[in-house]
């Protein structure tokens, strides 16, 4: 085959690839917490830990995901997966074991560049992945879930045919607002001081 029929044959081929369907779905049910943890420097953790129930091709599905921020590590984090189904007679011995999802990227819907996550790995907890991203993205996509921007995610999994992505604005409580952004600025704090410890050394 030489190069002028082989570009057309390419081009066939290149088309004949199917994309990836995707299904949006905007939650029945969630619920959106503050996630904030102190160490001897100050304020180390500030995220979120939301829950998400979707219903899918009339199957409820639910989601959980963490979002954070650590000014120890000058990262941001995810842990995200699927919850378990309801529980339903099995034989015995028998137990479902959802898929460790192979990606994760969260992106405000109006606006922005996906935020995905890296360094992908087993999380503590089964059926979901431990993932990091790169601290100032990872501070923006906190700041939109925090002031209850429109937001979409998605968990990824391997061998999938269909995408879901979860869209949805989330309003958190005035005072869980107003703890989240004290929680932020004293993060700040942290994080200089960490940055400045590690240039000292």
């Amino acid at each position: 085959m030489n190069l002028l029929h082989s570009i057309p044959f390419a081009l066939t081929l290149g088309l004949s690839v199917p994309a990836l369907a995707q299904t949006t779905a905007t939650p029945i049910y969630m619920l959106l917490q503050p996630l904030v943890q102190n160490d001897a420097n100050g304020v180390d953790i500030c995220g979120v830990d939301a829950t998400a129930a979707v219903v899918i091709d009339k199957k409820l599905e639910t989601y959980e995901f963490q979002f954070y921020v650590s000014a120890s590590t000058f990262s941001g984090h995810i842990d995200a997966g699927q919850l378990s189904d309801p529980p339903t007679p099995k034989p015995a011995g028998k137990k479902k074991t959802l898929p460790r999802p192979t990606g994760f990227w969260i992106a405000r819907k109006d606006n922005g560049e996906a935020l995905h996550a890296r360094d992908i790995q087993a999380s503590g907890k089964a059926g979901h992945m431990a993932g990091t991203a790169d601290l100032i993205p990872a501070s923006k996509q906190l700041m939109n879930l925090i002031e209850g921007e429109e937001m979409q995610i998605s968990i990824e999994y391997p061998n999938q045919r269909s995408q879901t992505i979860i869209e949805f604005s989330q309003k958190l409580a005035d005072e869980d607002h107003d703890a989240m952004l004290s929680c932020v600025k004293d993060q700040m704090v942290s994080i200089r001081r960490e940055y400045e410890a590690h240039k000292q050394k």
